[in-house]
């Protein structure tokens, strides 16, 4: 049984303040801030990036093994046409 994107649901698009900060500014200001109201935002902005990363893998990782479904194929395809001539080869071998 699948999970629901239950996530998507949530609406937390308020800015928390950190949008433009990199990665380890976040987590080193997250290990820094005794507020917990700061380290709450700092979470949930650590968490829209996380989802969306995951969003984008998720996406370029589905059309690569669409990409590889396809290529296997062609392969499956290539492979029973060798076979058909390697047949019609021995045969012209056998009746010749």
């Amino acid at each position: 049984m699948a999970i629901k994107d239950n996530y998507k649901n949530i609406d937390d698009s308020f800015a928390t303040g950190f949008e433009n900060n990199s990665h380890k500014e976040l987590v080193y200001r997250h290990k820094t801030l005794d507020n917990q109201l700061g380290r709450q935002d700092i979470r949930l902005e650590m968490n829209r990036r996380l989802i969306t990363e995951i969003e984008d893998f998720n996406k370029s990782s589905s059309k690569q093994t669409w990409e590889m479904i396809n290529l296997t194929k062609y392969i499956i395809g290539l492979t029973i046409v060798m076979l058909f001539g390697l047949g019609i080869q021995i045969g012209l071998i056998l009746f010749s």
